[in-house]
């Protein structure tokens, strides 16, 4: 490996597009080309940083041996590009979710883990202050043991014409398609789950065969229990994230972090807002350049994947889901 990382970007939407500008702006890193089934996204996107290779073809891009690859595209995407990626041996940050399914995921872990490359997934939450506050707080003990995490994300589908493949339950999975962030920071906080038990339901749009609502619970191997709450059908919006223990409680409001104990204590703190992307991306070059594993391993997309997956059929058959499934 050279000095400096050869780094391609694979994806040149919105957010695409903003990691490649991150990437070609790093001390270290050399963006050697750029991405998009759209063609005219992808040249304009390397006109704009002054990258070398515009394609079409994620196949072109890894002709050209990077050192890591950004995968940013559809979800329904992922697996056969990874997959290919690693089979270039090119280290991997592939957006969430990791997949459209578990059995696509571990077909992804599998082909990194005989690359011998590093697979991370993109779930930035983790880098952001607050959030990784909360795990500290865990961590030192300041509310015992979790027993109750949980999570709400609700808010209105996305405006017509944009994304209209996110209309398909095939190609981007479901409402899960966002709320694994909240779902993969509920199972780094508490844990493993073991059983999961789930309400979906279904057709309000006439346009897309995903999910309305869905509200997932689920019990970790340590005896702590979570929730899950996500729509599509509540566009006043509204979030929450908190963690219950034996020694008291913390939750996420806004910027700050409201800490209680059972005694009585209770103490807030305002969280400074920080670059969480540009540090996930750091972290992901670091770990490529060092061989450490990272924060976010292709596990962890696999693993909340599962727990969704698991509340889809207990929906469907009025069952609590056994993990892992099958």
């Amino acid at each position: 490996m050279s000095e400096n990382l050869r780094v391609a970007v694979i994806g040149c939407g919105g957010l695409g597009r903003k990691q490649a500008q991150i990437s070609a702006g790093m001390e270290g890193v050399d963006l050697i080309g750029v991405c998009d089934v759209i063609e005219a996204s992808a040249r304009e996107t390397a006109e704009q940083l002054g990258v070398p290779l515009a394609t079409d073809d994620h196949r072109q891009i890894l002709a050209e041996s990077p050192d890591a690859v950004l995968v940013v595209t559809p979800t329904f995407t992922h697996a056969d590009i990874v997959v290919d990626a690693a089979a270039a041996g090119a280290h991997v940050f592939c957006e969430k979710p990791l997949a459209t399914s578990v059995a696509d995921c571990e077909r992804m872990m599998d082909a990194c883990e005989q690359a011998d490359v590093v697979l991370m997934v993109g779930y930035v939450l983790r880098f952001r202050n607050g959030h990784r506050d909360i795990k500290r707080m865990i961590d030192e003990g300041r509310i015992g043991e979790p027993r109750l995490v949980y999570a709400v994300r609700m808010g209105g589908r996305p405006p017509a014409g944009i994304g209209e493949w996110r209309r398909e339950r095939a190609k981007f999975g479901g409402l899960y398609s966002a709320s694994c962030h909240q779902m993969d920071l509920l199972l780094w906080y508490a844990g493993p789950a073991t059983r999961v038990k789930a309400c979906v339901n279904y057709g309000t749009f006439a346009d897309t065969d995903a999910e309305d609502s869905h509200i997932i619970t689920w019990e970790h191997e340590s005896g702590c229990i979570g929730s899950l709450h996500s729509s599509a059908v509540y566009p006043v919006g509204g979030s929450a994230l908190g963690v219950g223990g034996t020694g008291g409680a913390v939750k996420l409001e806004g910027n700050d972090i409201i800490w209680a104990d059972h005694e009585g204590n209770r103490e807030t703190i305002t969280v400074e807002s920080n670059d969480a992307l540009t540090e996930e991306l750091t972290h992901f070059f670091e770990c490529v350049r060092t061989g450490a594993e990272p924060l976010i391993p292709g596990k962890a997309g696999r693993d909340s994947l599962e727990i969704f997956e698991a509340g889809y059929l207990s929906a469907e058959t009025g069952e609590t889901i056994e993990l892992p499934v099958g």
